[in-house]
């Protein structure tokens, strides 16, 4: 019973104080979690949670401003500090296993794949471990939201005084955080991440930690190029330089006609390059037969570990998200964004080509089902389709238990992918040519030692056992991806009808160990802290091997043997051209780029025949920055609307056909 006059107990005095300052002490915690998630290290978590380092202070009062914020206006610290602690543990752990098995960090346009999470937890469960730091961090937390859940009871403010106290922590997390301005000049600049900071994601998560070095990612827009908007009198000038270095472009009509057969050979690479390690015998002898008899070289990317279907969509539509203002991984694009030019798909299918796409498991992660039907595949083919290509899997009574011996290192091998490759082309070619893109899945991670039941190819290296284990399990599956090569080159040999094959490894893999470490830094390759990577460093790890081949040496790009090196974003215009197809003003200015520069990544530029650097505007010549900086404009115009010429303006002066844009 309230008496009147009777003071109110202690627990009920400075609600708004006492709720604050265990927002704050919670965000300090989860700031420590987080960093025991990621480094996997109770050293560096305690000294993150007693140093009072810069960036701890400002994790906490991030997070300690969204408890607020969120716990004052509905009045329960709980429940703020519930979203809060998910969406720290969520993140910490999507940024750990990405990590753990791709070497690369997270990135905001991931947060869109949440939806097709449970797809890429069956696809990587081998590498799903679970160690006792991560245990320990999920422990910490709950500790957190016990602690948050009596406070909420014990220091609970009047509505008017919740609202009001939430109103100002939304104010202040917006002044301090939201505003690029404030949030670079008090925060991210003083630990060197500012906007004219050019490094990696990984290397701004190392300073700032990974909640604030994914914020950055969303506030601080960063960048050292040259302003995109050309001058109206600029505009022609650009126009002009265009139309004649298309012009200029060598013709490549070709009156055969040819298949064109591309093989995505999951993270293959030569792996008798890698420093410190001597095989006893070839590994790739077939794959560096048919590079003698084709022409191969370096294939940069813009992965390590992962990201297929971006280095896919890179080749098939040859978008560069270097001439972007952001980096843009554009499998998380929308359809409409993609078909803003048109496909290899859609030009082969237009040219009478049957096209389809073969991949070698399910498609419950990224539905390209939906997405590449649109792009212009007519059929598509995945682990449920087999039996569409193969007789005796149709015919089969229980068609899994057929499938099952074409298992080898836990997925579909790459020889049984290269023979439905040859039996879907031998089915169709009778009706014409055939572009049929075929992905393999063997070489997948995990690589462990048990990946498979014995290894044929020792080798000598100053090793751990666990990164001898994993060096095992890759060789023995860029081996069978190299035989399996072989195979379907000899089979092709013996067809009549001319053919192109375009064989590529997508990325290399990410090697990453248990202990955070990486059999590349165990080979002294790069440092363990991914922060310290130089451009060289990402130019060793960012590049595999591809080798193009032909039954008909004049389809080759060049003399059999020779060595040119290329990138995701410029191969599939090189095929374009091997086969003989017109091309429009986009894939033209493709193929311009294609004349100076081999790659152009996020992380390092390669010149025509050269060496990786930093950047184009450091190397090249002005008449060559021409081109780059007239793509930009193109290509921020057509995909983005920005202020400018498009592709689709290049020859809309001149007496010659033009895209519709609509």
């Amino acid at each position: 019973m309230k008496i009147p006059g009777a003071r109110r107990g202690r627990r009920r005095e400075h609600p708004i104080v006492c709720s604050a300052a265990s927002a704050f002490a919670a965000g300090l915690v989860l700031a420590a979690c987080s960093e025991l998630i990621t480094k996997q290290s109770f050293g560096d978590a305690a000294a993150l949670l007693v140093g009072f380092s810069p960036r701890a202070v400002a994790t906490a009062a991030f997070l300690g401003l969204v408890i607020c914020a969120a716990g004052f206006l509905c009045r329960s610290l709980f429940a703020g500090g519930l979203v809060v602690t998910l969406s720290v543990a969520g993140l910490s752990f999507a940024n750990y296993y990405k990590m753990l098995i791709t070497s690369t960090p997270l990135f905001v346009q991931d947060i869109k794949l949440i939806t097709q999470v449970g797809g890429i937890m069956e696809l990587n469960e081998a590498s799903m471990k679970v160690s006792g730091e991560s245990v320990a961090a999920v422990i910490i937390m709950l500790f957190v939201l016990t602690g948050l859940f009596f406070a909420s009871r014990a220091f609970r403010p009047g509505l008017k005084q919740g609202l009001a106290a939430g109103a100002v922590s939304v104010l202040l997390f917006c002044g301090l955080f939201c505003l690029p301005g404030s949030a670079e000049s008090w925060f991210y600049s003083a630990v060197g991440s500012g906007s004219e900071s050019a490094e990696s994601q990984a290397v701004h998560n190392s300073r700032c930690g990974v909640i604030l070095g994914l914020w950055r990612s969303i506030v601080v827009d960063s960048g050292d190029e040259p302003a995109l908007l050309p001058e109206p009198d600029e505009e022609e000038v650009m126009l002009e330089n265009a139309r004649g270095w298309i012009e200029a472009l060598p013709e490549s009509d070709t009156d055969m006609q040819p298949s064109v057969i591309f093989v995505l050979a999951e993270s293959f690479f030569d792996v008798t390059e890698l420093p410190g390690v001597s095989y006893a015998e070839d590994p790739v002898a077939d794959f560096r037969r048919v590079c003698e008899e084709g022409v191969s070289g370096r294939f940069y990317t813009h992965t390590l570990g992962y990201g297929t279907e971006n280095i896919e969509l890179e080749i098939l539509t040859g978008i560069n998200s270097r001439f972007f203002s952001n980096d843009e991984l554009i499998y998380t694009w929308t359809e409409q964004q993609l078909k803003m030019v048109d496909s290899l798909p859609q030009i082969f299918t237009d040219a009478g080509y049957y096209t389809a796409y073969l991949h070698g498991f399910n498609d419950g992660i990224y539905n390209r089902t939906a997405l590449y039907t649109a792009l212009g595949f007519q059929d598509m083919f995945f682990t449920d389709d087999f039996a569409a290509i193969d007789p005796e899997a149709a015919a089969a009574a229980d068609y899994y238990a057929y499938l099952a011996p074409k298992i080898s290192g836990g997925f579909y091998g790459d020889e049984y992918l290269m023979e439905l490759t040859e039996l879907l082309f031998e089915q169709k070619v009778e009706e014409g040519p055939v572009f049929i893109w075929t992905a393999t899945m063997e070489n997948h991670t995990p690589y462990t030692a048990d990946k498979y039941s014995s290894y044929d190819f020792p080798f000598e290296a100053e090793l751990s056992d666990e990164a001898a284990g994993a060096l095992n399990a890759l060789t023995q599956g860029v081996a069978n991806s190299s035989e399996a090569l072989g195979q379907l080159v000899d089979w092709f040999s013996e067809r009549e009808e001319p053919v192109i094959i375009v064989f590529y490894g997508d990325h290399k893999p990410g090697l990453t160990l248990e202990n955070g470490s990486r059999v590349y830094t165990e080979l002294g390759m790069v440092p363990e802290d991914v922060a310290e990577w130089t451009t060289e460093d990402y130019a060793q790890l960012y590049v595999t091997d591809y080798v193009i081949w032909s039954n008909c040496e004049e389809l080759l790009p060049a003399e059999p043997g020779t060595k040119l090196n290329t990138s995701s974003t410029l191969l599939g215009v090189e095929a374009l051209q091997l086969a003989g197809m017109e091309l429009d003003e986009y894939w033209s200015m493709c193929a311009v780029v294609d004349t100076i520069s081999d790659a152009w990544t996020w992380n390092f530029f390669v010149p025509e025949a050269g060496e990786p650097c930093f950047s184009p505007f450091s190397i090249l010549e002005n008449d060559e920055l021409d081109i780059i900086r007239a793509m930009r404009v193109f290509m921020n115009s057509t995909f983005f609307g920005t202020d400018g010429p498009d592709f689709w303006d290049i020859f809309a002066v001149a007496d010659k056909d033009t895209k519709d844009t609509g």
